[in-house]
């Protein structure tokens, strides 16, 4: 395709005088060259996507639905026994997971609540043994004569009911840490099989 100068709406700009012995270039020269240099990669973009829609065209025409059919059967009937096996593994994986973390719930709930019945007994039976420090306390405090007999008697109790208060407070956390290790041994132990590298 010949390129031709291209014509421009503006009106020619002013000529300026060059000076002597100075080579002046052609307007119309530049840009017939410039329009050249653009032209040729874009012919050869042309070229290409023809090539590729003559390959296209001479594919389509060759094209066989029956064979595609065939090789896609082919690719089905093997592949498809090979995943729905899979799939079942996978299935009877999850159901035995599900059933053996249940199992380990309801064992994790049952060792939380002996636990916590044995932490409740505790926690009462010192209850009840400050509810009778403090009776006892209130009737010898009542049989006092003087003032430094009753402070004597304060100071008793109070020293008495830190000792105490301090043992009971061991043995109730003791006792809360059994409960929660014995809530979260089983389920521990499944979140370990279930995510055991196989």
């Amino acid at each position: 395709m010949p390129t031709r100068p291209r014509k421009t709406s503006k009106p020619a700009a002013k000529a300026v005088s060059a000076p002597e012995g100075a080579p002046v270039a052609e307007p119309e020269t530049a840009v017939v060259e410039h329009e050249t240099t653009i032209a040729e990669p874009l012919k050869a973009i042309v070229e290409a996507v023809k090539a590729v829609a003559a390959e296209t065209a001479e594919q389509v025409k060759t094209f066989d639905p029956a064979k595609a059919l065939e090789s896609v059967k082919a690719l089905d009937s093997g592949k498809t026994k090979e995943i729905v096996a899979e799939v079942a593994k996978v299935q009877q994986a999850a159901k035995e997971a599900v059933t053996e973390t249940v199992h380990a719930l309801e064992g994790s709930f049952g060792a939380a609540s002996k636990s916590l019945q044995a932490f409740s007994a505790k926690a009462l039976e010192a209850y009840q043994a400050n509810a009778v420090a403090s009776v006892s306390y209130l009737q010898a405090l009542s049989g006092v004569r003087s003032i430094s007999e009753a402070i004597a008697l304060q100071s008793e109790h109070a020293r008495k009911q830190y000792e105490n208060l301090s043992a009971q407070a061991k043995e109730l956390t003791a006792l809360a840490q059994q409960v929660a290790s014995d809530a979260a041994g089983p389920f521990k132990d499944q979140i370990g099989k279930v995510f055991k590298p196989k």
